[in-house]
């Protein structure tokens, strides 16, 4: 099932992609949304691998006797990047490159904003062990 799925995400992205880029010439701007919409179909399709990488992240976490506060950082700050990246990309695709790096400065900041609790806990287990 991750095999169709990534079959057809690589496929959406190819074929939008060279629509876009015959589209580029002609229409630029259309381009431009044909790219946004190519990357959210893509990310549609990509929407049933993360679930599965979720939940098999949530077994492993269960099997080591983690709580849901240590996991759930890490996969906001997955979800963050992937996000940030994204939105920067298509800054760039329109030509507004200092819109692409503020998109992904924000997306820094919010994964550290994310982490903090992670942070926290870890170094008050430092901080009990070491009593």
């Amino acid at each position: 099932a991750v095999m169709e799925l990534m079959a057809k995400a690589a496929g959406a992205a190819v074929v939008g992609s060279l629509c876009a880029l015959a589209l580029r010439r002609y229409v630029p701007e259309l381009a431009l949304v044909l790219g946004i919409v190519t990357a959210g179909t893509v990310l549609l399709l990509a929407a049933g691998a993360f679930a599965q990488v979720r939940e098999g992240f949530e077994w492993l976490a269960e099997q080591a006797g983690l709580s849901k506060s240590l996991t759930e950082p890490v996969v906001k700050v997955v979800l963050i990047a992937v996000l940030s990246r994204l939105a920067g990309q298509v800054c760039r695709d329109a030509g507004e490159g200092s819109a692409a790096l503020c998109c992904e400065l924000a997306g820094t900041f919010a994964a550290l904003c994310a982490v903090l609790p992670l942070l926290r806990q870890v170094l008050s287990l430092i901080g009990e062990m070491a009593q």
